[in-house]
């Protein structure tokens, strides 16, 4: 796909300003430099997403649509660890999934409906060595209907844009539509679903006709995808697994909405230590359960307190400075120098108006937490970040 020439370019101007580069296209006549600035803003873009892939400097990368929807190779490799055996990829794209469920030892078969991004992935996966993987073109859905072999799992990413390019998120407005695949589990064959991490947990599961487990997969507090896991025993009580890819326990929480539901939450006004939940606790829910030997702030303020420190939390903890308004005055009087994160609980104005009245600048080892209490009144505390 590149010339010894054309890769030479890309390596050289990698750390350039892919504007510039572009309008020197006149230097370099025998260059298709539209085509290598694309490939330069991708590997700049990629280098922390996808390492390993953009470390070989024969990878050629696909249209920025294809890389958008991408896993990162952390999150692909999670998903990996999930599947074992013969494994569908209705969903090929840019193929990077396909890729860590061979390099896992699953025999792989990729799918993708584009011509053009099925033989750049073709490609790639020979430069990469990626393993046992078969590629085919065209309509997946109707390829695995006319498909006499049994999968061990059939592994589903569906675009999330519609035909005007919108973004979409439920399932069945997604191409393919995921709840179509339903009848294709039985004993043998188990269905994984990557979705939006906005897509609503409890509804997914019904359309789903219950799933056996649900992962919300973060990086470094942030979600990133949410994975279905359908198979025989599923239900629509599912066990929900909280996975934090960037400690070395990546399961931080699990439980069920069941035990949330069950759940008994104390509440009480700020003492010594303040806890703020992990995305993606929030994301599943479990704003009671998280809470053990804790007490709540107020039924919708996320925020969590006590007076000695525990240190299982799920989540952020920090050690409560001072409380007292919503005054530029008072806040300057117990923070030490002029710098704070802030974050917002069911408050009525958000962090970036703090921000703009307090004049605070952003970051540092303090937090400003603005939140209403049980009584339904503002509070603020400062907090300083216990490692």
């Amino acid at each position: 796909m590149l010339r010894e020439n054309e890769i030479q370019f890309i390596q050289e101007n990698l750390h350039r300003d892919p504007v510039a580069i572009a309008l020197e296209t006149a230097k370099y006549p025998d260059l298709s430099i539209p085509v290598l600035v694309g490939q330069i803003k991708a590997r700049q873009k990629l280098k922390d997403k996808m390492p390993h892939w953009v470390a070989n400097e024969k990878v050629f990368f696909p249209p920025s649509l294809a890389l958008e929807q991408s896993s990162s190779e952390e999150t692909a490799h999670f998903k990996a660890s999930l599947l074992h055996g013969k494994v569908v990829d209705l969903t090929g794209g840019m193929g990077l999934d396909s890729y860590a469920f061979a390099q896992a030892g699953s025999v792989v078969d990729y799918i993708e409906r584009q011509e053009e991004l099925a033989k750049i992935t073709t490609y790639n996966h020979t430069i990469l060595k990626a393993g046992n993987i078969q590629h085919h073109t065209g309509d997946s859905i109707k390829w695995l209907s006319a498909c006499a072999e049994l999968f061990d799992f059939i592994y589903i990413d569906p675009a999330r844009r519609d035909g005007a390019g919108n973004k979409v998120v439920q399932l069945q407005d997604c191409e393919p539509n995921a709840l179509k695949l339903i009848n294709y589990i039985n004993d043998k064959t188990s269905l994984l679903i990557k979705t939006s991490p906005l897509l609503d947990l409890d509804r997914a599961t019904k359309e789903l006709q219950g799933v056996e487990k649900i992962y919300i997969v973060c990086v470094k507090n942030e979600v990133k995808e949410l994975l279905f896991l359908k198979t025989p025993q599923s239900t629509e009580d599912p066990s929900i697994e909280v996975i934090e890819l960037s400690q070395v326990n990546t399961l931080l929480f699990k439980g069920q909405k069941s035990t949330e539901s069950a759940s008994i939450c104390d509440f009480g006004p700020i003492s010594n230590y303040l806890y703020e939940p992990h995305s993606g606790v929030l994301k599943a829910g479990f704003f009671k359960s998280v809470a053990k030997g804790l007490r709540k702030i107020a039924t919708n303020t996320h925020l969590y307190t006590s007076e000695d420190l525990h240190t299982n939390f799920a989540g952020k903890s920090f050690e409560v400075l001072a409380e007292g308004p919503l005054e530029k005055k008072w806040i300057y009087s117990v923070l030490p120098g002029q710098q704070a994160n802030i974050s917002t609980r069911n408050f009525p104005i958000k962090a970036d108006e703090i921000r703009k009245k307090t004049q605070l600048k952003d970051g540092g080892e303090f937090t400003l937490f603005a939140f209403r209490d049980q009584a339904n009144k503002n509070k603020v505390v400062l907090a300083k970040k216990i490692s």
